[in-house]
């Protein structure tokens, strides 16, 4: 057999048994068409795709087409800049000017969503270079990020129409100073727009069930903190009864009179 007649059956052979698209190098950025708040109960949401998007050998989604999808967990912000995420499992979609949705819920494509803000060269470039310098020097030194950030915050007052608290609001949402404390969170408004990162089944139920012990650890907490105040309540209104009755076994003794001597 010569070698081109073996390079073309391996070549054939590799066609037929070329793998699907996989699921976690789906990403793609959309505008959200619901508002969304940790902070209140939501099962749902949607987003209109910005390009036409491949999912799997057998699921493209159009262009312009309004994505819903069901929200299996949320995760609030947590420190060291870890932001809010949900975790969502595809539902339908609506293609644009049609007004029948298409069910893909029984594909189980699952998705990871964030907030998503166009990365500023400038300023990424600059808490790029304050972090190297900070790394190189073996010591953390907040340096001229912060009046960057503040002055830039303070000029456009978006967050507060106090110019000072306007400043430290954006200095601390951007500024490496602040690397350790909150993420960003995902509170998220219409239009916005999101990043929808494709996981696996498995990871997207790993991730859920991180959030779910995670808000059971927080949940007990808040249990054990409110057991403390309720106790601590609960003795405080004891000792103010006791003092209640004293008082009035007091007063109800007669006094004493000379006939009583």
């Amino acid at each position: 057999m010569s070698i081109k007649r073996v390079l073309t059956i391996l070549m054939a052979f590799l066609l037929v048994i070329s793998p699907a698209y996989a699921l976690e190098d789906v990403e793609m950025i959309a505008n959200v068409q619901n508002e969304y708040s940790t902070n209140e109960d939501q099962d749902e949401i949607t987003f209109k795709t910005i390009k036409k998007i491949t999912l799997t050998d057998d699921v493209t989604i159009p262009q312009r087409s309004i994505v819903t999808a069901e929200i299996l967990q949320s995760q609030k912000e947590r420190r060291w800049h870890k932001s809010g995420y949900l975790v969502c499992r595809l539902k339908n979609y609506l293609v644009e000017l049609t007004n029948k949705p298409v069910d893909i819920s029984d594909k189980e494509l699952y998705f990871v969503v964030r907030k998503y803000e166009p990365i500023n060269k400038k300023e990424a470039s600059l808490v790029a270079t304050e972090l190297v310098l900070a790394q190189g020097a073996s010591f953390f030194a907040p340096g001229v990020d912060i009046l960057y950030f503040f002055t830039k915050g303070a000029i456009q007052r978006k967050k507060n129409p106090n110019w000072f608290k306007a400043g430290v609001s954006n200095a601390y949402d951007n500024s490496l100073c602040w690397f350790w404390l909150k993420g960003k969170p995902i509170e998220l408004k219409k239009d916005d727009l999101i990043k929808v990162v494709g996981v696996e089944e498995i990871e997207a139920f790993e991730l859920k069930t991180d959030i779910d012990i995670r808000k059971m650890k927080q949940a007990y907490k808040l249990e054990k903190k409110q057991d403390k105040r309720d106790l601590k309540a609960f003795k405080a209104y004891i000792k103010q009864a006791n003092k209640n009755l004293e008082t009035e076994s007091i007063g109800n003794v007669s006094p004493k009179t000379n006939d009583s001597i």
